[in-house]
């Protein structure tokens, strides 16, 4: 017969199952009614036919504890080491980008100098800082869409393509990288040009 149940293991659905009589043998029933009202028609049914056979029932969640421990634990594995990631990636990003404008302080202070204002300057060095972390980005979310063929035959039940997850993640990314461009580059556009000329 055919079936759309998760008889051997979580995630998988077999295309056919054939029950057979035999020793230790299982059946799978779908009741209409609660847990305990099915439980005991099965139980009536059975002394009905022989009252000598033992018969455990149980409902399908408590056949699958394990499988479904397995799944949680490496869910929440990988759940942490995803976050771990996302926190050194942020961590790395925010460095990279506070060094990268702290090394311009002098080109800001010339800048500055020769009258330009410091909302333009300030404009100026984020679009610049910000260029190359939105094409990380886009580059990133393509290759997330790319890998979800590859994470499909390991999910069931889950989408691997995640807008959510993926575009968080990303304008999170981005919300580090300008954060970290603003802190760095705008003490250096409030300070007096002469100032900044002379910063090391």
């Amino acid at each position: 017969m055919t079936t759309d149940a998760q008889v051997t293991a979580l995630g998988h659905i077999d295309s056919f199952y054939v029950y057979v009589p035999g020793e230790g043998s299982a059946v799978l029933v779908k009741g209409r009614t609660d847990v305990a009202t099915t439980v005991s028609g099965i139980r009536a049914a059975v002394r009905a036919v022989d009252r000598t056979l033992f018969v455990t029932v149980l409902p399908l969640e408590a056949t699958l504890w394990w499988s479904r421990g397995i799944s949680g634990t490496v869910t929440s594995l990988f759940g942490g080491l995803g976050a771990l990631a996302l926190a050194l990636a942020l961590v790395g990003i925010y460095g990279v980008v506070s060094f990268a404008v702290a090394g311009r302080y002098r080109e800001i202070g010339v800048r500055m100098a020769l009258g330009a204002t410091s909302r333009s300057v300030l404009g100026m060095i984020l679009r610049q800082t910000m260029r190359p972390v939105v094409v990380g980005a886009l580059i990133g979310v393509a290759a997330a869409s790319a890998m979800s063929r590859i994470l499909s035959s390991v999910l069931f039940g889950v989408s691997p393509a995640d807008p959510i997850g993926v575009g968080g993640a990303a304008l999170l990314v981005l919300a580090m990288a300008l954060a970290a461009g603003v802190s760095a580059a705008r003490p250096a556009t409030l300070a007096d040009p002469t100032a900044t000329l002379r910063w090391e």
